[in-house]
């Protein structure tokens, strides 16, 4: 898969339609670790897990969260997408957050406009417990939020078209969250349904305050290593002190 070739057109979507469908954001072996990865680490039941397990306006039923600032390995993956997302909106972004959700089997996401923060946000599919694709719906109205809630003003609407998508795992929709409306309609039909929820703004933009979430100053720092003094010993990973002692060359 050439993923250099279909760019332009995903660009060109995405700036005629405020929204572009994007096949393998991560491969499908990347995507079942990282959320394997994230299931060790958060935890995969009520018991266990480490973020928050809340019902919230979007949901009508609890579902396991996590946001980007308390779980470093997503705010990486976001960090790692933001040259390639860059260039398919064809601006220089900057991260917000990102968000991960696992909806139960019946939920839906109720429609809904995003904040500023979301200027260009990104829902990627990491998996589904019975292999089942959920919807995603998104508006064919460019809405003016700066002027009217969106939601608002959809309710004056004599009629409202939705473009309705489905993604595999893998798979992301790159989208306006500010202006367009959004959401997943029908039932979760699967056991669990696990999303992945980024969001950039325009690093130029009249958003950029939003960068980092606001928290620029505290994240965006030059690192400073610190060495002890050469004759301090070595010190193993006891995970990796074979593979290590392999490498030497003395």
């Amino acid at each position: 898969m050439d993923r250099a070739e279909p760019i332009p057109d995903h660009r060109a979507h995405y700036d005629e339609h405020g929204w572009a469908q994007i096949k393998r954001v991560l491969p499908i072996e990347v995507a079942d670790a990282m959320l394997y990865k994230m299931q060790q680490e958060l935890g995969g039941d009520w018991e266990s897990y480490k973020g928050d397990y809340i019902k919230t306006f979007l949901t009508d039923k609890r579902a396991y969260e996590c946001y980007s600032f308390d779980y470093t390995p997503m705010a990486a993956l976001q960090y790692g997408l933001t040259p390639y997302i860059s260039t398919l909106v064809g601006k220089e972004l900057l991260p917000t957050h990102c968000y991960f959700r696992v909806y139960r089997k019946g939920d839906i996401c109720h429609v809904h406009s995003d904040a500023h923060a979301c200027e260009h946000a990104m829902s990627l599919t990491l998996g589904y417990s019975n292999d089942y694709l959920w919807e995603f719906n998104i508006s064919d109205k460019y809405f003016e939020a700066d002027v009217d809630n969106p939601v608002d003003a959809a309710q004056r609407e004599s009629h409202l078209g939705f473009h309705n998508l489905l993604l595999s795992v893998g798979d992301g929709v790159l989208y306006n969250g500010i202006n367009y409306l959004h959401g997943r309609v029908k039932p979760n039909p699967n056991e669990w349904t696990a999303q992945i929820f980024l969001h950039w703004i325009d690093r130029a933009g009249k958003y950029a305050q939003h960068a980092f979430d606001g928290r620029a100053a505290e994240v965006v720092r030059r690192a400073d290593f610190k060495f002890p003094d050469e004759d301090a010993p070595e010190k193993l990973n006891p995970d990796r002190a074979d593979l290590v002692k392999a490498r030497r060359y003395d």
